[in-house]
This record gives C-alpha cells, sequence and structure tokens, in this order.
C-alpha cells in the first residue's frame, strides 16, 4: 500500500510539474488594431473580386472561341465584348490565346495582342491578365501532383459592387481568440489529396500539426505549405458553422517555424474562402481532421447576400 502511494503520489507531483501551455506574446493594442484594420480591408478587396466574377469555364485541349455570342463554348456577358474576341488553345498543359482580326483584346497592363501568346496561370508569380471590354480574363489552375485541369475565369471590372464595396462581416476582435501553437512536424512532410469544391480533388503538402489550447482543451489542425511561402495554411470546420459563420470551414494563416517552435494562431483573422460568395472558384476543401471540437466566436461571419457554395454544416 505504502509503494503505490508513494508511486502515485510521484506521478502526480511529475503531472503538476508541467509547465502550463504558454500565453502568446503580448500584442501592441495600437499596432494589433492597424493589422486588424489592414486584415479588413484586405477581406473587403477579397469579397469584391469575388463577387465580381462572371464565370468560370473548363478548358479542354485544343480550340476553344469566346466572346459575345451565345453559340460559342465560352460566353461573355459584358460592356465592349465582340461577338468573337479570340481562342484558347491548350496542348497538355500549355495554354496560348489568338485574337481574331480586328478584336480588341489586350492585356490588363495595356500592352497588344497581335499574335498567339502563352499564358501564365494563377499559379504563376506573374499570372496574365487579359482584358476584352470591361472583363478580365486569367487562366486557373489547381495544386495537382498527377492530372491538369485548366479553367478560364472571367470577372466584370463595371460590377456595381465595385461602387458599392461591401462592409465585412466579422466578431469583434478579442485576444483570448489568439493563441500560442506548437508547431509539431512529420518525419517528413506529406501529400495529402483534399476534395474540392467542383467535385475534383487537389493534392496538398502537409508539414506537420498546430497544437494549441482552447478553453482548456488541446486542438490539432493540419499544416498546408506551399512553395515561395513561409507560412502555415490551415482549412478548419468549426460549431459556429451551424450558425454565425459559413457553412463550408474559415483560412487562417501563421508564421511558419521549425520543429517544436511557437507560433501564433489568431483566430480574429479567421477568413472565408472565395467559394463562400461565388460558384466560380475553385477552393479546396478541409481535410477531415481539421473538424475543431469548439465554436470558434472569432474572424469573418457570413455574408448575407453570398451566392457561393454552401456545404452541409459539421
Amino acid at each position: 500500500m505504502k509503494l503505490a502511494f508513494a508511486v502515485f503520489f510521484s506521478a502526480l507531483l511529475i503531472g503538476c510539474s508541467q509547465p502550463p501551455w504558454p500565453n502568446p506574446p503580448a500584442a501592441d493594442p495600437t499596432q494589433y488594431q492597424a493589422e486588424y484594420d489592414a486584415w479588413r480591408q484586405d477581406r473587403q478587396n477579397a469579397i469584391t473580386h469575388a463577387v465580381q466574377l462572371i464565370g468560370l469555364w473548363p478548358l479542354p485541349e485544343g480550340d476553344t472561341p469566346f466572346g459575345a455570342d451565345a453559340a460559342l463554348p465560352i460566353v461573355l456577358k459584358g460592356q465592349g465584348v465582340p461577338a468573337k474576341a479570340g481562342i484558347f488553345r491548350r496542348t497538355g498543359t500549355k495554354v496560348m490565346v489568338a485574337p481574331v482580326p480586328g478584336s480588341p483584346l489586350a492585356l490588363e497592363n495595356g500592352g497588344t495582342i497581335t499574335a498567339p501568346l502563352e499564358l501564365k496561370s494563377v499559379m504563376d508569380p506573374s499570372p496574365t491578365v487579359l482584358a476584352v471590354g470591361s472583363l478580365r480574363l486569367q487562366i486557373e489552375q489547381v495544386f495537382e501532383k498527377f492530372g491538369a485541369r485548366r479553367w478560364v475565369t472571367a470577372w466584370d471590372e463595371d460590377h456595381p459592387i465595385v461602387k458599392s464595396p461591401p462592409v465585412v462581416e466579422a466578431y469583434p476582435p478579442d485576444q483570448r481568440w489568439r493563441v500560442a501553437a506548437r508547431f509539431d512536424a512529420f518525419a517528413t512532410p506529406r501529400s495529402i489529396r483534399v476534395s474540392d469544391v467542383l467535385g475534383g480533388f487537389m493534392d496538398l503538402t502537409a508539414a506537420g500539426e498546430l497544437v494549441f489550447h482552447l478553453n482548456g482543451q488541446e486542438q490539432r489542425l493540419t499544416a498546408i505549405t506551399f512553395d515561395g511561402s513561409d507560412d502555415f495554411f490551415v482549412m478548419f470546420k468549426d460549431d459556429t458553422n451551424r450558425s454565425t459563420t459559413y457553412a463550408g470551414y474559415r483560412t487562417l494563416f501563421a508564421r511558419g517555424v521549425e520543429h517544436k517552435g511557437w507560433t501564433v494562431l489568431d483566430f480574429n483573422l479567421a477568413a472565408n474562402p472565395p467559394c463562400a460568395y461565388s460558384t466560380f472558384t475553385t477552393c479546396p476543401l478541409p481535410p477531415p481532421e481539421n473538424q475543431l471540437a469548439v465554436a470558434i466566436e472569432a474572424g469573418e461571419k457570413r455574408y448575407p447576400s453570398a451566392q457561393g457554395f454552401a456545404p452541409a454544416g459539421p
């Protein structure tokens, strides 16, 4: 009995000696408010762009003509769009555009297009943006290890929302939703396949898990990394998806750190994906394990007039 009590008491002491979960570094109130205001402006710009989208068309192999003519595979409705503006020509992962004679098709930066031009997709650091009348077009693609899905996406610079930007719906910022997170790296980064809103899938790179505490409970989120970025990206679902936030999921970025290093997850900056506002998007969906067993009452809320995808809540 004495031995058993001694073992129990020793275990209790060891448990009590564990250091408490750390708090994140204190944020200067003035600087934090400025950063939060900048985040809201970025969100306003992102929502505006998503609502401006007018179409998303799959781009098959071969030639795909586009213009205002309703008989074409890609029909563009906007001011100043001719019946036929040009032809997209896809060969594998390579996409060219060729204007028809007399077409006003140009580059967004003002450059003229007089001969077939190879287009850089949104995955390129400097994607090609085409201009025809009030519309802008570019090539969309997704993260895929195998496969080569491509689309043409378009938005209207004359959309009414440009003159009347949306008000960002969000919870008031609260420092209790700003938490310290430990990065538990995988032995090697993992390729994970997630579904997307178009019924396909994307191949992403998971570097590890971000471990944090909320309401005294440990939570974990799989952290995604992208080439050319030092940040972690997470997609998560939580109990607010049932009522006050987008039914699909929300996203968050955090500063990248090494294995067992500490970063900050600031849920005040949790944002809706583009598919919360438009059906003309290619959003990935969160991995199943990124369902939090807590209501994250922080960050962006539902946009009242959103017309995007609305997957069922948790």
